[in-house]
């Protein structure tokens, strides 16, 4: 496989436009640009992330086609960002990056063998036995981040900026432009699913400031992601239903569920499809 710095950006784009489920280097780029809007720290972090784990892949002699899809990347640059988001400290943001590189190779040798995708299965695990862990290593968490935007229209927004950890209208935009590039049937259904989680984290009565956050919205986001091109309308509402529920059920209960509504739900909906078949 190439090795020139060239193909090494496109991969390492991949990687963060496979955050969002999509597919090219353009997408990658559109996304990376948004966030650097937010946060020019988190940015490099987040390429940092995506650069380490495929480069991992690519040493432990992972599938070619895997690591130019950017397939290795995302789980690393989800928790490099993760980390610099809930604790700070930038070199603990390269070790838990590696962690979750070494941890998406090793799932990623199983995946092929799973009746559903992994998903951001090696960065959840990750998240949690770093949470686990931030006390002995005397981690502290450090506040949310402002948002840039208040109301329900920033809330249906930052649905998709929560998805890389930001609280920014022009970056949830730059994400919308990197879906409509792929697809914009699927931009215009991303953000239907985030009024739909906004809406029931209305209902649910969740605080104002979550709303405008987008943390009612982004498990839904990522349903709609997933299950866009591999499930029905009706499959896809109600795995978005079910992981925004999931999702203000841990928030109420002070459980960090991070992607977690979201992996359950797609998969319960890929699987009810297959026995549908």
């Amino acid at each position: 496989m190439s090795t020139s710095f060239p193909c090494a950006l496109r991969i390492t784009l991949r990687g963060l436009a496979q955050i969002f489920l999509l597919r090219r280097a353009a997408s990658g780029l559109l996304v990376g640009a948004g966030v650097l809007l937010a946060s020019p720290r988190l940015a490099g972090v987040a390429l940092l992330g995506s650069a380490l784990g495929a480069a991992l892949a690519w040493l432990l002699g992972r599938p070619r086609e895997e690591v130019r899809a950017g397939l290795h990347g995302y789980n690393a640059a989800l928790a490099a960002m993760a980390l610099q988001v809930l604790y700070a400290p930038p070199f603990l943001a390269l070790v838990w990056a590696a962690v979750a590189a070494t941890l998406a190779g090793v799932l990623w040798r199983g995946v092929h063998g799973w009746p559903v995708p992994a998903y951001t299965v090696p960065f959840l695990l990750t998240a949690w036995i770093v949470m686990a862990l931030a006390p002995q290593w005397s981690l502290q968490p450090q506040p949310s981040p402002a948002a840039d935007g208040f109301g329900l229209g920033a809330g249906l927004l930052h649905g998709l900026g929560q998805v890389v950890f930001v609280q920014s209208v022009p970056a949830a935009l730059c994400a919308v432009a990197a879906i409509a590039l792929e697809s914009p049937r699927l931009a215009l259904r991303v953000l239907a699913a985030s009024a739909l989680g906004l809406a029931l984290g209305t209902l649910a009565e969740r605080p104002a400031g979550d709303l405008s956050a987008g943390l009612a919205g982004f498990n839904a986001v990522l349903c709609a992601l997933a299950l866009g091109a591999r499930a029905s309308l009706p499959a896809c509402l109600a795995a978005a239903t079910g992981a925004t529920a999931l999702s203000l059920a841990a928030q109420g209960a002070g459980i960090p569920a991070f992607t977690a509504p979201f992996i359950l739900c797609s998969w319960a909906a890929l699987l009810a499809a297959r026995r549908g078949r």
